[in-house]
């Protein structure tokens, strides 16, 4: 019933420990999804056997060129065949029952997308101390994802609406944001709980010994560039979006360009104005200036760029 779906790049042993974590065994979990992104690691392919002998739901694609997380996270969903996709990163891990939980309440509630809590915690006994949440729903999931700032990789929906979304925007490297907003542009009815369901484990061993420098969330270069496209993409594909929506949409990219300049050479006071006009009239500000933020997005550098933009 629930195909769950990990990309996955050099993440060595805590692919297992996030494996281990869905609580494989359980009767609705239909399939494990494994999207490997063309690994380098040499230990990879010994690992990939162990998984396929010992996990008899998992199931790996392999590739043979990298593209990334977005273009990987719809490869794996459109393989995918259980009534129910959910999806979270590679290394991180599940509080116990949750999916079967989050299954509950989307039957319960009738809806087609679910959010609960990323948190990112020092130890592992931590996670016991997180059994009850609240819940919350709207009927106007894309204004409601906006209003909440949602993008974190804790996310479960219907495989109908997935298909309807079409998933992530292959055109950007990181696909947290658009799979946010492509998933609720499409969703009936959002249902979200502060219940922390995922966890990040920031130790500092395994952060510095095993994770490195293969962490997207420590290239903010590429998340401000990335973040920025995914905006400028769904405000030019979506010529419906209310005028809230809308002015979220664009005071979050004007602010991540006040993010990623703020602190470079290249910082002007202009600059600054800018945003500060952005939290007055941020769809009057974006069509001022979007012809000069693109041009500066496209030239960020170093990030990882699948298409340069006009």
């Amino acid at each position: 019933m629930i195909s769950v779906i990990l990309t996955h790049y050099n993440k060595g042993l805590l692919l297992n420990r996030t494996i281990d974590s869905l609580q494989p065994e359980d009767e609705n979990l239909h399939e494990i999804i494994v999207v490997d992104d063309y690994s380098t690691d040499p230990e990879w392919p010994t690992n990939y056997q162990y998984l396929l002998v010992n996990y008899p739901k998992v199931k790996i694609i392999q590739n043979t060129d990298n593209k990334g997380p977005a273009v990987r996270l719809n490869q794996g969903a459109f393989a995918a065949t259980g009534d129910y996709l959910f999806f979270m990163d590679s290394d991180d891990i599940l509080a116990p029952n949750r999916l079967n939980m989050f299954l509950h309440e989307m039957q319960k509630q009738q809806a087609d997308l679910c959010y609960a809590e990323k948190v990112k915690i020092h130890d592992l006994n931590e996670i016991r101390k997180h059994t009850t949440g609240t819940w919350e729903s709207s009927t106007t999931p894309l204004s409601y994802v906006l209003e909440n700032n949602i993008m974190q990789m804790c996310v479960m929906c219907t495989r109908e609406l997935f298909l309807k979304s079409k998933g992530c925007n292959e055109n950007i490297f990181i696909q947290d944001e658009s799979l946010a907003l492509n998933l609720a542009k499409y969703s009936q009815k959002i249902i979200s709980s502060n219940l922390h369901s995922v966890f990040v484990l920031l130790d500092e061993n395994e952060t510095k010994a095993i994770r490195g420098e293969n962490r997207l969330s420590r290239h903010l270069a590429q998340q401000h560039h990335d973040m920025f496209f995914t905006i400028d993409d769904f405000i030019r594909d979506y010529l419906d979006l209310n005028e809230q929506d809308k002015k979220l949409l664009t005071k979050k990219a004007l602010s991540t360009y006040w993010k990623s300049i703020r602190h470079t050479p290249q910082k002007k006071f202009s600059d600054f104005l800018m945003y500060l006009a952005a939290q007055i009239n941020p769809i009057q500000t974006w069509n001022k200036h979007h012809q000069k933020l693109t041009i500066y997005f496209n030239q960020l550098n170093p990030v990882r760029k699948i298409n340069q933009r006009a």
